[in-house]
């Protein structure tokens, strides 16, 4: 070419189109699929990537915003995970299509390079994971803790999600002084909390290997300085992820020093459950045996019935834990507990001891906190023979169990008929939705393990998903035997908790039964009536009369319950929603006529058993107790509030009414018990609203309280009628209970200055009297000598000490001294003077 001149000759034309028509087939054709082709930058597909098969682009699409977000965080292991688990999802797809086709699609070739590219893609590890013996575990995003942490002690759990809170700032603002010490404080404070309980644990005996790996993390921490770098803040995060799943799960259970909160009153509650629903009903039996037997300690028969009560509960609950395989030692430890306490209970005699009764309550609440949640999850559930969903599977969600429901159907029918190619497919396919609604609704609840639960979906979709017709017995039976323990030992955790109304079976007959039991006496005793009178209308269609009496029952029924629904404080309930459901459903049967059809009546049978179970259950043990009003009416020690002036101010409030109900004539009385009570809400007032810790909602509940009080009070004549006496009565009894009682400790008291020890702190302890003393002097001091180092250095060293000695003192008394909010108190003080 290059020896060519113009014009060019026809025959070097001819040579030359010859010559690029043979070369390009014979010669450039030996490099395709050899060449490299441009990689782009940002790695985002286009059009000339496209195969013009509509899923696999859609899938190439997503295969290279993966790769670019793993090119952009090399060292997040959750990220490394979705990649490897996409490609592979895609390539098992991909090689189906292309190994129908065979060899005009160079089908083996093809697979062996996804082979080699998998390959690599397994071999990719992350340093920040050279755990020995240990995987790494999913590190959560973003970094809040969740429910696949937990180690089932309330306050240690509570300091992780702060730990969590905390690493999470310290991120967000790496040059925050404040955020990087809070976190150093709190985590050393963490560490020394809980080494107390695994050092002294009778069944835990990892103490100096688990406080090493607290020193050790704890030194790298304390020598990070601001801006903190982002690499060891990923650092820090996902080493407390590895070490509260591979170091203190080994506690789990067996921290027998530690001790969880006991209900009050002493009612089963559903943090409770273990998710096995004979198990769960035989422990709110046993709650209510012992109930039953603290209530009446000089019977024989209550106390005979609770010991055989939990022999039978024992014997049954054993027989199901010891079928759980590699659970020997757990097992046997458990027995011997059991053992143990039926020693107890077969030596005590009635009439029991206030101790005993004690010992009783506690001990059944730490046993199933402590021992019986380790078999959570674990039990062997019965696989139904033939394989048809039942009730027992309920999750109460019915999106969920009729998709259930299915998922029995289709594994059925592929056992069944193993070879039907058709059935295979709908199957993999329900089971692809399910999963995937299942997955956007638990997903949605806090702390809930969102990513472990997936992969229990994804283990088995990976193995389902790989059978091929004709189906083996043993893929069937062992996808019978997954989706029976599955639903029970995992879905059940998510039951109540998910955003959706959960869906009740409606008795039939229609009667009421304990399963609507909200625990409130009139409530209960009116729900009854309702399903009685529904059951009326059944019976009794044209009657006017009967359809009326039912309509006039749920609204007296409805006025009674929100007044007492509205009392609930601290947003604990909705009380909005709650109203609107009582309106929606007056408005829905509003204007109906004789006859009534089945359609109302069966409307209404559901919307009642829905909605006691769905929504008035949200208030069980959250109304305000009832308490008794004193007879005679007169002020005692129940009602102090521990505040001199506030408790002097009670005493006339009480005092006069008392009066005022012995002699109701009397203006001038009337009068001056209205002036106390005016008085004394105006001094009351003025204290709680100085307070920084008594919640401005509860300011404003309180005065309204007040005011609400005082309008019917100003109202009143002389003779002042027995009517508002018994209402005054009953509200001052339960106002000081339910509202005064919530400011306890809140208050502000006067600060004496001189800052001088009196009597007044006195708490009748030789030793704290002493060094309170000692620290009021030592305050006083700082505050005349501000500028002195060395008196700031011993208030701190003697407050500490002081601090450490109380501490070992109310921390032994736990629950009955508050200790977890003293310590609080007491690190948050320690805190401000380490500033």
């Amino acid at each position: 070419m290059r020896g060519l001149s113009t014009p060019v000759s026809q025959k070097w034309i001819d040579f030359a189109k010859y010559w690029l028509t043979q070369h390009i087939h014979n010669t450039d054709f030996r490099y395709k699929d050899k060449m490299p082709h441009h990689v782009a930058d940002p790695y985002v597909w286009d059009e000339s990537y496209q195969v013009y098969h509509t899923r696999l682009d859609d899938e190439h699409v997503i295969l290279f915003n993966l790769m670019q977000e793993l090119g952009e965080n090399p060292d997040d292991v959750d990220l490394l995970n979705k990649n490897r688990d996409v490609y592979r999802d895609h390539f098992d797809y991909e090689e189906k299509q292309f190994m129908a086709c065979g060899e005009p699609c160079d089908a083996d070739a093809h697979k062996k390079k996804h082979d080699i590219f998998f390959k690599t893609l397994t071999w990719i590890k992350n340093t920040d994971f050279k755990y020995v013996d240990l995987l790494p575990h999913h590190v959560p995003k973003p970094y809040n803790w969740e429910d696949s942490l937990e180690v089932f002690y309330h306050r240690l759990d509570d300091e992780h999600k702060q730990l969590f809170d905390h690493l999470r700032e310290v991120g967000h603002t790496p040059e925050s002084t404040q955020h990087l010490s809070d976190l150093k404080f709190k985590m050393r404070a963490h560490f020394d909390y809980e080494r107390g309980f695994f050092c002294n644990s009778e069944t835990y005996h990892d103490c100096e290997e688990h406080s090493k790996k607290h020193e050790i993390f704890y030194k790298r921490l304390y020598a990070m300085e601001n801006p903190v770098p982002i690499g060891e803040v990923d650092w820090a995060k996902n080493w407390l992820v590895q070490h509260i799943k591979n170091t203190d799960f080994q506690y789990k259970f067996k921290l027998n020093t530690y001790h969880h909160e006991v209900p009050r009153p002493y009612v089963w509650q559903p943090y409770l459950e273990v998710y096995y629903q004979r198990l769960d009903d035989e422990h709110v039996v046993l709650f209510d045996a012992i109930r039953d037997s603290v209530e009446h300690p000089e019977d024989q028969a209550k106390y005979d019935y609770l010991y055989k009560t939990m022999v039978d509960h024992f014997e049954y609950e054993q027989s199901e834990f010891l079928k759980i395989p590699n659970f020997d030692e757990y097992s046997q430890d458990h027995i011997n507990k059991h053992t143990n306490f039926l020693a107890k209970l077969k030596a005590a005699s009635v009439p029991l001891d206030c101790d005993f009764i004690n010992y009783v309550e506690d001990w059944l609440v730490q046993h199933i906190m402590n021992t019986d949640f380790a078999y959570r999850g674990k039990m062997m559930h019965e696989v139904p023979e033939p394989y048809i969903w039942e009730p027992s599977f309920m999750t109460f969600y019915k999106q969920i169990d009729d998709e259930h429901v299915k998922l029995f159907d289709c594994i059925r029918e592929c056992s069944e008929n193993p070879s039907d190619e058709t059935a295979f497919s709908t199957c993999k396919s329900l089971l692809r939705m399910h999963f995937d609604y299942e997955e956007s609704e638990f997903c949605k609840v806090p702390d809930y393990d969102c990513y472990g639960h997936y992969l229990k979906h994804y283990n088995f979709q990976t193995k389902f998903q790989e059978a091929h017709t004709p189906l083996s017995a043993e893929v069937t039976t062992w996808a019978k035997d997954w989706l029976a323990q599955h639903i029970k030992n995992t879905d059940f955790a998510y039951r109540g908790k998910l955003f959706l109304r959960r869906h009740y079976v409606v008795p039939d007959p229609y009667v009421w039964d304990e399963s609507f039991l909200v625990n409130i006496k009139q409530l209960d005793d009116e729900h009854v009536g309702l399903f009685d009178a529904v059951r009326e209308v059944e019976a009794h269609r044209e009657d006017q009369a009967v359809w009326d009496k039912m309509v006039d029952l749920f609204n007296e029924h409805f006025r009674y319950e929100e007044g007492m629904f509205t009392t609930i404080l601290d947003n604990k309930h909705n009380i909005a929603e709650h109203r609107g459901r009582h309106v929606g459903i007056m408005n829905t049967v509003q204007g109906a006529v004789v006859p009534i059809t089945e359609e109302i009546t069966e409307f209404v049978k559901n919307w009642l058993a829905q909605h006691i179970k769905n929504t008035d259950f949200d208030y069980r043990g959250k109304m305000p107790e009832i308490f008794a009003v004193p007879e005679p009416y007169k002020w005692d020690r129940s009602f102090a509030v521990f505040y001199p002036d506030m408790d002097n101010e009670h005493k006339p409030l009480f005092t006069c009414v008392a009066d005022l109900e012995k002699t109701p004539e009397d203006a001038t009385l009337l009068a001056s018990c209205l002036k106390s009570y005016v008085d004394h809400f105006v001094h009351e007032q003025k204290l709680f609203l100085e307070s920084s810790t008594y919640a401005d909602v509860d300011k404003y509940q309180h005065i309204n309280k007040h005011n609400a009080f005082l309008a019917t009070m100003r109202g009143l004549s002389t003779p002042v009628s027995q009517k508002w006496i018994d209402f005054a009565k009953y509200w001052l009894t339960q106002h000081i209970h339910n509202t005064d009682f919530r400011y306890k400790d809140k208050m502000p008291h006067h600060v004496a200055d001189p800052y001088v020890w009196d009597e007044s702190f006195q708490v009748y302890h030789t030793r704290l009297d002493d060094e309170h003393v000692i620290l009021f002097n030592l305050m006083q001091e700082l505050g005349e000598n501000p500028d002195d180092v060395d008196l700031l250095n011993k208030n701190r060293d003697v407050y500490r000490d002081h601090f450490d000695y109380e501490e070992k003192q109310f921390m032994a008394c736990g629950e009955p001294c508050d200790a977890d909010a003293h310590k609080k108190k007491h690190d948050i003080f320690f805190k401000t003077l380490t500033w």
